[in-house]
């Protein structure tokens, strides 16, 4: 993708996380694998701020398990958080 149309990036767990709730949901899952980020969610997507205060803005997902663990934990941080997302709120 170019990024000329200025839509988001394909995210094959979209519809399992947008929303407002469900993506607080996953912020809240992420945030306290304990990692010492803090995550937000903002419309369309998370924001990541490390301890320094350089933050971080993931659109999909997968970017935000990329900015919030190691390869080696982005398993148990997915599962976690779209298991956070499934038991938000519907936005409907």
């Amino acid at each position: 993708m170019c990024g000329a149309c200025g839509g988001p990036p394909p995210d094959p767990d979209g519809a399992r996380v947008s929303g407002p709730r469900r993506r607080a949901a996953v912020a809240r899952a992420v945030q306290a694998a304990g990692s010492g980020l803090v995550v937000r969610a903002v419309p369309g997507g998370w924001t990541v701020s490390t301890r320094t205060g350089r933050t971080r803005v993931a659109r999909t997902l997968d970017e935000l398990l990329d900015a919030a663990g190691t390869a080696a934990e982005r398993a148990g941080l997915r599962d976690r958080a779209l298991a956070a997302a499934a038991g938000a709120p519907s936005p409907h």
